[in-house]
């Protein structure tokens, strides 16, 4: 063969080996470009669905969270009620440790914070700006907040809030939840899939609520991750970025219950890091292959002239190759082992997303579509009592937590076949907890591959039988402040009626002649009268508007002087027995009131004793809170005033609605049903309480707890007017202005004035009585009533003291409603009131 066929043989041969190297290797880094891109989607779209349950359980959390704040605001009275509350703000500190907000904050209708659990007092900052405030007063019940830099603690929060509403449905505050975007930090730095991860929270704006790494700057951009006309609730997207301008790929994801969008995102450039190392590598092996066939292509054309030296440098030449194919495998082994570390990594990955599942405290588990149960979480476990190994591979409606019957299990495999068919569950349920029943918010949603076929249902459960008790008892506490509330407005209006009616009757016996009969009639209406007025101040007790008179009260001896009228009001068929120590310290109660209240307390006690029995009256200092002590009272020290009967007790059920306005167990005519309830509204008007106990056949206690005199339980002592003479006053005729809306009261008052010999003027309103008084300067005396429409009595009285303070008021009232520390200047005169008490009231005023 020539040197020329030799030379062009030589040069095909190595440039088809060298292009055919260059070949394999260009489509093994294309695979591994492509392989790098799939790598950084699979990273992102996993980070992504792992925050979506991070923010998912975040955002129900902070709704449970705010609600049961809200909650507890809305029973403590209001914002306004809670604002320098250090108990209500221990209160928040320790919710905030058991939940996932960092900082909760209450505000009030001027979005002024009211209440913190990370410092006390609260800070004096406004509000009124912020996006999550401005959507309530829109109308907004919650609002779920993009990130914003915190004006307290000087941080980039996001947030969730809702609306607190007053009955009026007039917004009366707010209560928010924000949290520090750590987790996208930790999250972030923590990944594996390249450098320059971010994670990030977006609402269905594009507003950022979170971002790894985001600054005080970045408040308030808006990003665009989902295309405009998307309709999938996940996707993945390769675009610029709006904050670095760096190509990203962006997996994102839609949250379906809220309006939140998460992301995660790495730059293309971070997630091509391992095909640049590979096209490195290889770069140098074609390199150095290329360098030695030129080589060994020189050496043979060198000795292609010469026969016996052509076979040496063929055969070095073959060597070279050998070893370079040598290379390329153990290349190839190393790649092997990359494969086998990723993998790990992914192990790595799958350890730490069970470790969240297990840590949550919600029961979570994962079910095959037909409800095979696959894995449950330690929470769900722990509920059941059971282990893993007893649940694992059973249908869900068969394992214990459902055993309560064919109705739920039914309704379970219903619930699992429609979400089975692509549309998620929730519903509430009773299961089997162990040894406990529990009410529990129930869902199942299902899960889609990335075909979108539906794979896996993930039940979940959450333990409502705290907060189903929490909302019987508000139930409970607003019924009876309502039915207070319509007892109180009812017996002030009969308060009205009786003074019209005892006023005049009381002039018209005056006139009635010399009839016996006609005399009797008018006593008997009379008589009707007052007890309705007795009636009206034992309703007035029950919804804690009486005018109590409270003072330093010797209990000892005020039993004591009872023990005679306690024997006559009992019978000879029930005995007395009075445990009194000696020493104890005087309480602070209106005397005459405890006296009605002591007696209602023994006749009950009489009546539960039909065949006769024992009745204790015991007096004792205590302590609160102790056991034994009436719910809801405050700490401090009290007398403790007792009546046990050994009579016919009460069941549990009877027990429950003792103290309940006209419920009463006695047949018709033997009771109003307001002797208990007069007596426990007594007790907490005077800053104590009253405790029951009773069982059937063993008789009933009832205990009053009442302050000591001086103690910070008890409400200040109102200033007791002087007692009104039996007799009717002589005065000179005076010029009285009577000020009442009520006609008939007006009236009425006015009549008595005129026949005692004084001049009455009526005015309708307080404007009114304002402008006859600026006509009239030879007024005595004015009379108002309080609760007017307008201007009510106190309104007009301090004006009144402003523009004419020689001119005496007196002020009329049916009710406790006052400040006392408002009105102690003012004297009072309490409705239904009589010609007497008008005529030692003008006396005392007008003397002098």
């Amino acid at each position: 063969m020539s040197f020329r066929r030799v030379s062009v043989a030589i040069l095909a041969i190595a440039g088809i080996f060298l292009l055919s190297l260059a070949g394999v290797r260009m489509a093994f880094l294309e695979q591994e470009r492509v392989a790098s891109l799939d790598r950084a989607e699979i990273g992102t779209r996993e980070l992504a669905r792992l925050l979506e349950q991070y923010a998912r359980r975040s955002f129900e959390t902070a709704e449970l969270v705010s609600d049961q704040v809200a909650e507890r605001v809305a029973a403590l009275g209001g914002p306004n009620a809670v604002a320098g509350d250090q108990r209500f703000h221990e209160w928040l500190r320790d919710l905030s440790a058991r939940s996932t907000g960092d900082y909760i904050m209450v505000v009030d209708d001027g979005a002024r914070p009211v209440a913190l659990n990370s410092m006390f007092p609260t800070p004096d900052v406004d509000f009124r700006d912020r996006r999550w405030f401005q959507a309530h007063l829109a109308g907004a019940r919650s609002h779920v907040g993009e990130a914003l830099y915190s004006r307290v603690t000087r941080e980039v929060l996001f947030t969730y809030s809702i609306a607190i509403r007053d009955a009026d449905g007039r917004l009366a505050g707010a209560v928010q939840i924000a949290q520090r975007p750590g987790f996208f930090q930790q999250q972030a730095e923590a990944s594996e899939i390249g450098r320059g991860t971010v994670l990030a929270m977006l609402d269905a704006d594009g507003r950022i609520l979170a971002r790894t790494g985001m600054t005080p700057d970045q408040v308030g951009r808006t990003i665009t991750v989902a295309p405009p006309n998307a309709t999938n609730g996940s996707g993945t997207l390769r675009v610029p970025s709006v904050i670095d301008g760096d190509d990203r790929i962006i997996s994102y994801r839609r949250l379906p219950d809220w309006p939140l969008i998460v992301a995660a995102s790495v730059p293309v450039d971070s997630a091509l890091a391992p095909f640049r190392a590979a096209l490195l590598w290889s770069g140098g092996i074609v390199g150095a292959v290329a360098f030695g066939l030129v080589f060994l292509t020189a050496i043979a054309l060198r000795l292609a002239r010469r026969e016996e030296t052509a076979r040496e440098e063929l055969a070095r030449a073959n060597a070279a190759l050998t070893d370079a194919a040598t290379e390329l495998e153990q290349r190839v082994a190393e790649r092997t082992r990359a494969l086998a570390t990723a993998r790990d990594q992914l192990a790595e990955n799958e350890h730490r997303f069970r470790a969240i599942f297990n840590s949550t405290m919600q029961f979570i588990g994962l079910t095959t579509p037909d409800g095979t149960l696959l894995e449950a979480n330690d929470a769900a476990l722990a509920f059941a009592g059971v282990s893993r190994a007893e649940v694992i591979g059973r249908k869900l409606w068969e394992t214990p937590w459902f055993q309560m019957g064919e109705a739920t299990q039914a309704r379970l495999r219903d619930a699992i076949a429609t979400a089975a068919a692509g549309t998620p569950q929730r519903y509430e349920e009773v299961v089997r907890g162990g040894d406990r029943l529990a009410a529990i918010d129930f869902s199942i949603r299902p899960l889609r591959d990335t075909e979108g076929r539906i794979t896996l249902l993930v039940p979940e459960g959450h333990d409502l039988t705290e907060l189903k008790a929490a909302e019987a008892r508000l139930r409970e506490a607003q019924k009876m402040e309502t039915l207070g509330q319509l007892t109180g407005g009812v017996a002030h209006d009969f308060n009205n009626l009786l003074m019209a009616v005892l006023g005049n009757l009381a002039l018209l016996k005056k006139r009635l002649p010399e009839d016996p009969r006609l005399a009797r009639l008018v006593d008997g209406a009379l008589q009707g009268a007052e007890r309705g007025a007795a009636l009206t101040q034992r309703l007035l007790a029950f919804a804690r508007r009486q005018e109590l008179r409270p003072s330093a009260v010797d209990l000892a001896g005020l039993v004591g002087g009872m023990q005679g009228l306690l024997e006559r009001s009992v019978g000879p068929g029930v005995r007395i027995v009075t445990e009194i120590p000696p020493g104890l310290p005087a309480a602070l109660v209106d005397a005459n009131q405890l006296e009605l209240a002591l007696l209602n307390l023994a006749v009950n006690a009489r009546d539960a004793m039909p065949g006769g029995g024992t009745l204790t009256v015991t007096l004792a200092e205590a302590q609160a809170p102790s056991p034994g002590a009436p719910a809801g009272i405050a700490p401090g020290a009290y007398l403790r005033l007792g009546v046990r009967d050994t009579g016919e007790g009460m069941d549990t059920a009877t027990l429950a609605r003792a103290v309940e306005p006209f419920f009463t167990t006695k047949g018709p005519g033997r009771g109003s049903g307001l002797g208990l309830s007069m007596v426990q509204g007594l007790a907490q008007q005077s800053g104590g309480g009253l405790a029951l106990a009773s069982r059937p056949g063993a008789g009933t206690q009832a205990e009053i707890w009442l302050p000591k005199a001086g103690s910070t339980t008890g409400h200040a002592a109102t200033a007791n007017p002087a007692p009104l003479p039996a007799a009717l006053p002589k005065t000179d005729p005076k010029r009285v202005l009577v000020v009442d809306d009520d006609a008939l009261v007006a009236a009425g008052t006015a009549m008595m004035l005129e026949d005692l010999g004084h001049h009455a003027m009526i005015a309708r309103s307080g404007q009114d009585a304002l402008a006859v008084i600026r006509g009239d300067d030879a007024i005595d005396l004015v009379l108002t009533d309080y609760a007017m429409p307008g201007m009510n009595g106190l309104d007009l009285a301090d004006q009144l003291r402003r523009d004419r303070p020689a001119l005496r008021v007196v002020l009329a009232t049916g009710h406790a409603e006052l400040p006392a520390a408002a009105t102690d200047w003012l004297p009072r005169i309490n409705k239904p009131y009589g010609q007497q008490d008008l005529a030692a009231l003008v006396a005392r005023l007008t003397a002098g």
